[in-house]
């Protein structure tokens, strides 16, 4: 089945995109922030890529393990504090190591986390990514790239 439209019918369609600037309307309470031009995070470089392009200074400072990921990950710092990043070979394998975190990020499976401060988790593509902290300025380029954490306080 063919959809053909009037040249009335195209006109009242321009006509509207145009009024709304484009943008589609969202119920109240919707997130209305814009997708990030910069594109995808789904890997340790997009990521770094992204944290660098924010302004947040990402550098690479080593590797770090935790007992409760099956991976060793990288140490970044972003705005001079500590951020851990672990890349998965799949999204699949990531989301199954992130699973057992609970939602305040104080234990993993029956295992008790004692952190040295608030933790925070976030996920994205094949990344989990862990700060330990209250830096607002790192919370927030952390935000921006992989979006709101999963679990943490």
């Amino acid at each position: 089945m063919r959809l053909f439209l009037s040249p009335i019918g195209l006109l009242v369609a321009v006509a509207v995109g145009c009024a709304s600037g484009g943008e589609t309307s969202l119920a109240p309470g919707q997130d209305q922030r814009k997708p990030s031009t910069r594109g995808a995070v789904t890997d340790y470089p997009s990521l770094i890529k992204s944290l660098r392009a924010a302004g947040a200074g990402a550098t690479a400072t080593g590797d770090v393990e935790q007992p409760f990921l099956s991976i060793k990950g990288m140490m970044v710092k972003v705005h001079g504090e500590d951020v851990q990043v672990f890349q998965y070979p799949s999204a699949a394998e990531m989301e199954a190591q992130g699973t057992p975190i609970s939602r305040d990020g104080m234990a993993v499976g029956t295992r008790k986390i004692f952190w040295v401060g608030a933790p925070h988790f976030f996920k994205q593509g094949r990344l989990l990514v862990l700060y330990v902290g209250d830096n607002d300025k790192v919370l927030k380029a952390l935000e921006a790239a992989l979006g709101r954490q999963f679990a943490g306080q």
